[in-house]
């Protein structure tokens, strides 16, 4: 199979190449034309998944190894986050008076947020950074497993590896460079912030002594959380008031339709429909698309109920082919989980924090990802993207809930209104408008302290999986590569590797002695990816000011770009190339019938949406363009997203690949917005 599909590739990259220098090619014009885009693109990630199982190594000993690897590497991630909750690995950890607390990650993290006595805090965080202790061994494992199945398919890194199938950024080197830079640039900010929490603990003390107040690992979230306290003072329940969850509902239905004409109608499930009481379906439709699909809701908190929020795809949208006069489109299935842990007071409905809701949202954009996305292959729908752009849309739809006019219509006390959450718009009382500024203020209070940790996480995944990763010397397993230079002499640990990233990207110090690396499921599972969560939040502040959303967030316009350049494509385009149609998407409209010349019209939106070498000849054949034409206006969307931020240009060329530039995401911090 693979040596077919190798042919196929083969026999048609080779007859574009000839038909560029006017020769004669391998394969003709009805050949040709069954190439279509996707079916490039499904050919080359089929293509490389066999290639990374090692089925393409010319040594039977290789191909057996790197199965053996494989196998290996599936069974780490599962291993070390289960050791975080088995109570007999993680601990315990006694803290005075006969009282011990447990070491479990939620404990832990509870009990910094709430621990007054610093000494308590100081314990706690200083067992946990050693437990649990298993976890060492499966981390050096593990690393050592991935450097080998990297090397052996001759990549230079597992971080490597994980970028080789059509990210963003394409090379580490990038990613490092980018995080970085993006360390320099917001630790003036986390200065400031770190002083406002030095301060607050000089308080709880001796004022006079806010100077040499030192805030140490331990004190940052409770600092942290004293600090929002200080800006949010309406108690937690006013914001229940706004929140009932079919009021919240009913605002993301008015919402979604303004924006994206996507109408969703909710009901109960059906009894069996549902895995749990209360479940909830909504079948959603477009008037031009026509069904987009069905999405199960479960928000309603109960024991034993999935830990986290969530998007389950239970079935993949996809073309379906046209056979005994059927075709048409398989619509996906979904089922989102999130939590409202609140009751809303005056109706007695559950109801969301605004936490929960952000979250809601951030799961919402998932959703519309899928349902909007309009690709031939279930291999490239919706969120089955580049890894560096499937978070982009996600954090994008948090920025609804920092504005006041999106949240006029999601927040509201419906309860006194006689039609209900079935209302108009504007049907009850919205959520005051002094209560939204103190919740995103709050939100915002360590916003870039917040960033440096996340830039410790990426850096840590980085170098982790790179080129030197701790724990050799190595062996060299493929001569074909060759080993970087000093790789085989490196003896670091991992505990180096997180504290060399702490005296990059943080303005806390790094605690001596301690491995918080063993308690950072994350590794297991991005594993050189983990970086995609900071290009996101960089992109959504990008996108939201480019789209228009910024300035008009219920405006159908913007929200009809994003439909068509982010949302519709999934992972039928390259980023890069998907980012390029969105620089020039406001200048070419967002529709074929946006311009009075249907040349230019074809030519701007095969442009804008990258389009191949097939989707670039059918263009030409039905508006008499020239391939030139399309690659010109291409190129000026390359041009326009790489341009100088002064010009509007939104992403930078960095060693090797690409990253998106982060002036406005720290605007948004620096403005107390706190980004996405």
């Amino acid at each position: 199979m693979y040596q077919v599909l190798s042919g196929a590739l083969a026999a048609y990259e080779s007859s574009l190449a000839a038909l560029e220098k006017r020769e004669t090619p391998r394969l003709g014009p009805r050949q040709l034309a069954g190439w279509c885009r996707e079916s490039v693109m499904v050919a080359h990630k089929l293509k490389q998944d066999m290639e990374q199982a090692g089925v393409h190594l010319p040594s039977e000993s290789h191909r057996a190894r790197v199965a053996e690897l494989a196998a290996a590497n599936g069974h780490f991630g599962a291993a070390f986050n289960a050791a975080l909750t088995e109570p007999s690995k993680v601990g315990r950890v006694r803290i005075g008076l006969g009282r011990s607390a447990s070491l479990e990650p939620s404990n832990v993290a509870a009990l910094l947020v709430s621990e007054p006595d610093e000494q308590i805090r100081k314990r706690i965080y200083l067992a946990a950074g050693k437990s649990p202790s298993c976890n060492q061994r499966l981390l050096e494992e593990m690393v050592a497993t991935r450097w080998e199945l990297a090397r052996v398919q001759s990549y230079p890194s597992y971080a490597a590896l994980r970028m080789a199938g059509g990210s963003l950024a394409r090379t580490p080197g990038a990613v490092v460079a980018f995080l970085e830079q993006l360390a320099v640039d917001v630790r003036p900010m986390a200065e400031q912030e770190l002083l406002a929490l030095r301060r607050l603990k000089a308080a709880s003390s001796d004022p006079s002594a806010a100077a040499a107040a030192t805030i140490h690992a331990w004190d940052v979230e409770y600092y942290a959380a004293r600090a929002r306290q200080q800006l949010i003072t309406s108690p937690p329940s006013a914001v229940l008031r706004y929140t009932a969850v079919p009021s919240v509902l009913a605002g993301i239905r008015h919402l979604l339709w303004q924006v994206f004409r996507m109408e969703w109608r909710v009901s109960e499930a059906a009894p069996g429909e549902g895995w749990a009481p209360g479940v909830l379906r909504c079948d959603v439709e477009h008037p031009e698309l026509g069904p987009l699909g069905v999405v199960y809701l479960d928000l309603e908190d109960r024991p034993g109920k999935y830990p986290t929020a969530v998007t389950f795809p239970i079935t993949c949208g996809r073309e379906l082919p046209p056979a005994r006069g059927g075709g048409g489109r398989q619509l996906p299935v979904m089922a989102l989980l999130a939590s409202a842990s609140g009751t809303c007071p005056t109706s007695g409905k559950p109801a969301m924090s605004y936490r929960e809701l952000r979250v809601l949202l951030h799961e919402l954009g998932h959703c519309c990802h899928n349902l909007l996305s309009r690709t031939k292959y279930q291999h490239l729908w919706g969120t089955r993207c580049a890894q560096d752009i499937v978070e982009v849309p996600s954090h994008l739809f948090e920025y609804f809930a920092s504005d006041p006019r999106v949240m006029a219509l999601l927040a509201r006390d419906r309860s006194a209104s006689p039609a209900g959450a079935d209302g108009a718009p504007e049907d009850g009382e919205p959520l005051p408008a002094g209560l939204l500024k103190e919740l995103v203020a709050g939100r915002s209070a360590t916003a870039a302290l917040e960033l440096q940790q996340q830039l410790v996480l990426s850096l840590v995944d980085q170098w982790m999986f790179g080129e030197q990763p701790p724990g050799g010397p190595y062996a060299e397993v493929n001569p074909d590569v060759a080993i970087p230079e000093g790789t085989a002499a490196r003896v670091s640990t991992t505990s180096d590797i997180w504290r060399q990233a702490v005296e990059v990207a943080s303005s806390v110090p790094y605690v001596q002695g301690t491995s918080p690396e063993l308690r950072v499921g994350h590794l297991t599972i991005y594993g050189g990816a983990y970086y995609s969560y900071v290009y996101a939040r960089c992109l959504a502040a990008q996108l939201w000011r480019l789209t228009g959303l910024a300035e008009a967030p219920l405006d159908p316009v913007a929200g009809n770009l994003v439909r068509e350049r982010l949302l519709g494509p999934g992972g039928s385009l390259e980023p890069l190339e998907l980012l390029a149609g969105l620089a020039i998407g406001r200048a070419v409209g967002t529709s074929l019938g946006s311009t009075s010349d249907p040349a230019a019209a074809v030519a701007a939106a095969a442009a804008a949406a990258g389009a191949g070498p097939g989707a670039v000849a059918v263009a030409a054949r039905q508006r008499r363009l020239e391939p030139w034409q399309v690659a010109r206006l291409r190129q000026r969307g390359l041009d326009k997203a790489l341009a100088p931020p002064a010009e509007g240009g939104f992403l930078q060329a960095l060693q090797g690949g690409f990253a998106p530039r982060s002036e406005p995401y720290l605007d948004l911090i620096r403005g107390g917005c706190g980004g996405a």
